[in-house]
């Protein structure tokens, strides 16, 4: 109805003629050239029909903006594929990124950067072992329908080197609870940010991923309360380095820091004075993100003199780090593919052993021998209650979904069934060989819910029905249903588990505004489908492809409050192309804010040409 009215109004603009001529065409090109933007921000039904025409277009082919490629150009600086890590030649903000974090390290060993290696280095391996740091990455190559995300070695060498400060800051100052309680105590170059977060395992990577490219680009060293769990199930993410913080010292910081509302206040008073701020350990944010002055340069350059922070939160707004000026140009040219989240959780949230061991497991025993395999999340947010409500309506929505969009093959009606004839059907009057159970095509699917409604129907389906029309064999797999979220070291392991598998999919089917699927998104760099669960039955939408493999910032501030700078008080989605809402089906009567990848932009710039192009002008 949307894109009706649209054309209605297009049509009424320009009175076209029956039969319009080239000459007169010519100008709707242009035209629509020069209004996409002010249509994709003030439209939201332009906006879904754009994003849905972009969406459908890649829908084989998968994000060609991920291919390997052997030469990437980040402004004018060309990295070769072939040059190790330290030989890159480098885009000026991020070698001034670099040199900030090497500086730091050398203030912190008070000269030049003590080695690290020998028997040093042997132990700290031998106590902190961490297998998926090479094993990981090779999982995801064996992806036979999904492309995997390029080698960023800018990033590699930035993390390398944020690596090296966390282990100077740390070895120089030893016991860093006596080191907070001792205000006295300095070391040039070594400043910290605690990261406080809480709820499901998603949330929990959601916001220290956030925090830590935060303490990357402002040389602070990350630490992790043990009680968030994430300690005890991930990999030491820094050689001979610990991010580890015990629950005493968590406390210890609680009782000395500012909150974040005096740390406003106080930077309000040294601007109206023109005087330094005298904190020396204050809370940023509430218990959801930082709050709306963060994002100024004013309130950051005044945080610069804090040695002490703690970020307390549960979402994802590590890419909003685009929108504070001073950080912008090196994370511009950090990530020219806006390819962030992900990247950051390979690097630093790597499953321990442990945990690595039951991934493994999971992979050889139900996973390995696939030919195709297909992730689907479901998440009722109410437990039972919603379950009971929706569980008919998603399991058809899920059914329908992965049938109309070719993810999963359709099951063979028999013979007397009316629509046997259907063409769709024809491979269906051939009967199963010999051959084809010596060499079956598998499909497995992997589904990770509370409940088990949707791997009961499904299977039902397939194993009911003696083939599908692409010959396929579908396999169902669900590793747990508890029925209730827990919480606790287990649990989050499990979680971790069946994260790490279901990004391991070629395809991805995902529940909105669920921080579990948006992580699995993220590790395995895919760009997943929504299902639709807000529209009552009967209601035609039953999945949206989403707008890239970034998750959303879900009730993101879009709007900058800077008292003391500019923007003032602009929207940042309209200063920045890469910016864009989240998809209506992601966030419904909410608001959210995502990265996309500027080919994206392209690409829908080439949509909405021809959808001109296509608008019948001559009917009434």
């Amino acid at each position: 109805m949307a894109n009706q009215s649209l054309a209605k109004r297009l049509k009424s603009a320009f009175r076209v003629t029956p039969t319009p001529t080239i000459g007169k065409v010519l100008p709707l090109f242009c035209l629509g050239l020069f209004l996409l933007p002010l249509f994709i921000q003030s439209s939201d039904s332009v906006n879904r029909f754009l994003r849905a025409r972009f969406t459908s277009s890649v829908e084989e082919e998968l994000p060609s903006e991920l291919a390997p490629q052997e030469n990437l150009a980040v402004d004018n600086t060309t990295i070769s594929r072939s040059k190790a890590p330290a030989s890159i030649e480098l885009a000026k903000p991020v070698k001034e990124l670099v040199d900030a974090i090497r500086e730091a390290t050398r203030l912190a060993w008070g000269g030049d950067p003590v080695p690290y290696g020998g028997e040093e280095k042997r132990n700290w391996e031998e106590q902190n072992p961490c297998r998926a740091r090479l094993e990981l990455k090779p999982l995801y190559s064996q992806r036979k329908h999904m492309k995997d995300i390029p080698e960023n070695e800018q990033w590699d060498l930035v993390f390398e080197e944020y690596g090296k400060l966390h282990r100077a800051c740390t070895t120089r100052v030893g016991d860093l609870e006596n080191y907070f309680k001792n205000e006295n105590a300095s070391i040039p170059g070594c400043k910290f940010v605690v990261a406080e977060t809480h709820f499901g395992l998603g949330n929990k990577l959601y916001h220290l991923s956030s925090v830590f490219l935060y303490a990357v680009v402002t040389q602070r060293v990350i630490l992790v309360p043990e009680s968030t769990t994430v300690p005890a199930i991930m990999c030491e993410p820094f050689p001979g380095s610990s991010w580890k913080m015990k629950p005493r010292f968590l406390d210890q910081v609680k009782k000395k820091r500012k909150t974040s509302a005096q740390f406003y206040d106080d930077v309000d008073l040294a601007v109206k004075n023109s005087s330094p701020l005298d904190t020396y350990a204050s809370a940023i944010s509430n218990e959801w993100k930082p709050e709306p002055r963060f994002w100024c340069d004013t309130e950051q350059n005044y945080l610069t003199k804090i040695t002490w922070l703690t970020i307390d939160g549960c979402l994802l707004w590590v890419h909003k780090l685009w929108a504070i000026d001073m950080f912008r140009p090196a994370m511009e040219a950090v990530f020219p593919d806006r390819i962030v989240f992900g990247r950051i959780l390979r690097s630093v949230m790597l499953p321990g052993d442990p945990v690595w061991e039951r991934i493994l497991h999971v992979n050889e025993v139900y996973l390995r021998n696939a030919d195709k395999q297909v992730g689907i999340q479901v998440r009722y947010w109410k437990g039972e209650k919603l379950y009971d409500e929706k569980n008919e309506l998603v399991n058809d929505r899920v059914k329908r979904c992965v049938w109309e969009n070719n993810i999963l093959p359709e099951v063979c009606p028999s013979k007397e069934d009316p629509n046997f004839d259907d063409p769709k059907y024809a491979k269906c009057k051939d009967k199963l060989t010999a051959a084809d159970h010596k060499h079956p095509n598998i499909t497995k699917v992997l589904i990770a819910s509370l409940f088990l409604g949707l791997h009961d129907h499904l299977n039902d389906i397939y194993l009911r029905h003696e083939t599908t029309t692409t010959k396929e064999a579908v396999g169902l797999i669900q590793l747990t249903n508890e029925m209730i979220q827990g919480s606790g070291v287990e649990v989050d392991s499990q979680a971790l588990v069946e994260i790490i598998s279901l990004s391991m999919s070629d395809v991805l089917l995902v529940t909105p505004m669920s921080t579990f699927g948006g992580v699995a998104q993220a590790y395995g760099g895919l760009i997943p489908w929504f299902i639709e669960f807000a529209k009552p039955k009967g209601e035609p939408d039953q999945c949206e492809r989403g707008l890239g493999i970034e998750p959303c910032f879900l009730g993101a501030n879009i709007h900058y409050s800077c008292k003391y700078d500019p923007p003032g008080y602009q929207d940042v989605p309209d200063l920045f192309s890469y910016f864009k809402s989240c998809l209506f089906i992601d966030v419904g009567d909410g608001y959210g804010m995502q990265m996309v990848p500027d080919k994206l932009l392209i690409d829908l710039k080439r949509s909405f040409i021809s959808f001109v192009c296509r608008l019948d002008l001559s009917s009434s």
